[in-house]
């Protein structure tokens, strides 16, 4: 009996232990619950924090300006990290408040030694491309802004410290300019280009490129062009001086005593006609009747008693050849650049088809028509070396713009390094690369400003300018740096056979890289559509630059143009910094 009444006073003492550690149990397991909630509030605060930093750095990036004065450039960027850190929710708070101890700036700079950016923090490291954003619920300043828990308060933890940090900067970028030098480069300057252009604009600027040259002086050459007068002998006693100025067809005479006959030849000796009974020391003589029109190739003018002068007494003979032409021209002394001559000038002029005779000069020498030559026949640097002083369009456009360019990266000082490929190189890429990607800006400049068009060789080979570039972009990219190349063309490529395709290929193995390429079509004959393709494989953008405006107008769309380029700064939340 008493040993079953131990038996149930020990169950009895089991049970109320049980009721004990269920107790216990149960205020852990609230605490968890409470730990496990309160834990996730703060996860989830944590995470609005971080989205309101993330966002708030983005904005004041994209207000840093090396232009504008630092102060301004404080206030811009804390303008705008608070209004947009505003948008954002935090715990039970509808607005995340950012104090300007909680933004700091500060500049990044490139190390080319160790291969990676360092990053300087202060209001002195000017300018400013960088910015580091803390957003927080904390304690400091005086007011308690810490998160209100909702079920830590019951074991002792009212409220919790948390905070967020993001750095933003406009994100630094390699840029390989591919450049088109080729011999069409200079289309946009020359006679073929009246017709669309319209003559003021062509012949102003060649007047422009003579005077770029030094405005040098061959002979008796004069800008304008004119023909060409052969001179007689001097006069003396009943033997006068004559001038037989030659226009192909027609010959103006002039004596200064009158005339008596003048003779002119065509095409052989026999193909002659002559003018007898004349009375006046002037006149102008031209094949009539059948002979009409017909190029007259020698002329005898009689006058006074200067029969005697030429066998058959037909009187002085005027013969004009190339070699007469640039003895009457002064152009005997030597010619001024390595490549060509003053007698391929002269068969130039003379020549039955081409600009020179369509713009309505042929024959007509002068430094209008010699500019003329330089730029359809004797274009490239090996030939004539100080072409690239000149305003050749559309290369002297091009020239503007990357000086424009490469001035307003040079300002804004945005870590950018910049390369050149120049295509239609004498090689067998088709194409150089110049200048491999560096912060040396200026380099980038002479170099394009000492190119011409045609400077190496004629051809238009853009796809393997773009391989080039594309080669050295994979190969020396910074970590972290955009990915951009500039194509400039001008016109059609035509080298190698598939050139079109060449270009298109490239354009996709550019993507691949995650190069994104912006094109940019200049002058009359530009293949804008195949430069948008290009854009729009790489998502990148293309501007035509049209010909046609004046030359100013032109320019200013050009570097327009560049000035959108160079202010397209991609913006990157940056880790590890």
């Amino acid at each position: 009996m008493n040993q079953v009444r131990r038996m149930k006073w020990t169950d009895r003492d089991r049970r109320g232990a049980i009721l004990v550690l269920a107790a216990v149990f149960m205020t852990v397991m609230l605490a968890f619950v409470a730990f496990a909630v309160d834990m996730s509030y703060m996860s989830l605060t944590k995470t609005q924090l971080q989205a309101a930093a993330d966002a708030s750095a983005l904005a004041g990036a994209m207000e840093l300006s090396a232009i504008d004065d630092p102060a301004t450039v404080r206030t811009n960027a804390l303008a705008a990290i608070r209004s947009v850190a505003a948008l954002h929710r935090s715990g039970n708070q509808p607005a995340v408040s950012i104090e300007t101890s909680d933004v700091t700036f500060g500049k990044m700079v490139w190390n080319s030694g160790s291969q990676t950016f360092s990053y300087n923090w202060g209001e002195s490291n000017t300018p400013y491309n960088i910015v580091k954003v803390r957003a927080d619920r904390d304690a400091d300043g005086g007011a308690d802004d810490r998160l209100p828990l909702l079920f830590a308060p019951a074991l002792g933890h009212t409220k919790a410290t948390i905070g967020a940090e993001a750095v933003a900067s406009f994100q630094p970028r390699d840029i390989m300019v591919v450049l088109d030098f080729s011999g069409s480069m200079n289309d946009d300057s020359c006679f073929g280009r009246i017709g669309t252009l319209g003559r003021p604009f062509i012949e102003n600027n060649m007047l422009k490129m003579w005077q770029e040259l030094g405005s040098p002086v061959y002979g008796n050459l004069t800008f304008t062009p004119t023909h060409a007068t052969l001179r007689g002998v001097a006069a003396s006693g009943t033997i006068p001086h004559i001038d037989v100025t030659y226009k192909r067809t027609s010959v103006p005479v002039v004596s200064t005593i009158n005339l008596t006959q003048v003779r002119l030849q065509f095409s052989s000796s026999s193909d002659t006609q002559t003018f007898t009974g004349l009375t006046a020391k002037t006149g102008t003589f031209a094949g009539t009747g059948s002979k009409a029109g017909k190029t007259i190739t020698k002329c005898w003018v009689k006058s006074g008693t200067n029969g005697s002068m030429s066998s058959g007494s037909l009187g002085e003979l005027f013969d004009f050849t190339a070699a007469n032409i640039k003895t009457a021209l002064g152009l005997d002394g030597t010619y001024p650049y390595a490549g060509g001559s003053w007698t391929e000038y002269i068969s130039r002029v003379q020549s039955s088809s081409g600009g020179i005779k369509d713009a309505g000069y042929r024959d007509m020498y002068g430094y209008m028509t010699w500019l003329e030559y330089l730029q359809t026949v004797r274009y490239g640097a090996s030939d004539t070396a100080d072409l690239w002083k000149t305003s050749e369009q559309p290369t002297g456009l091009l020239k503007d713009g990357v000086d424009e360019f490469i001035n307003y990266l040079t300002t804004i000082e945005a870590e950018d390094n910049v390369g050149l490929s120049i295509y239609t190189h004498s090689n067998s890429a088709g194409a150089i690369l110049e200048h491999q990607l560096s912060s040396n800006l200026d380099q980038v400049k002479t170099t394009t400003r000492r190119r011409q068009a045609g400077h190496y060789k004629s051809g238009t080979n853009i796809s393997a300018g773009m391989k080039i570039a594309r080669d050295e972009i994979v190969a020396n990219a910074r970590p972290r740096a955009f990915r951009m190349m500039i194509v400039m063309t001008d016109g059609l490529p035509n080298e190698p056979s598939n050139a079109t395709q060449c270009v298109v290929d490239e354009a996709n193995a550019a993507k691949a890289a995650k190069i994104k390429i912006l094109t940019i079509s200049l002058g009359v004959g530009a293949d804008t559509s195949l430069m948008q393709q290009v854009a729009d494989i790489t998502g990148g953008v293309h501007f035509n630059v049209p010909g046609g405006a004046s030359i100013d107008t032109v320019r200013d769309q050009l570097r327009e143009v560049f000035r959108q380029i160079a202010r397209s700064r991609p913006l990157k939340l940056i880790k590890g910094s």
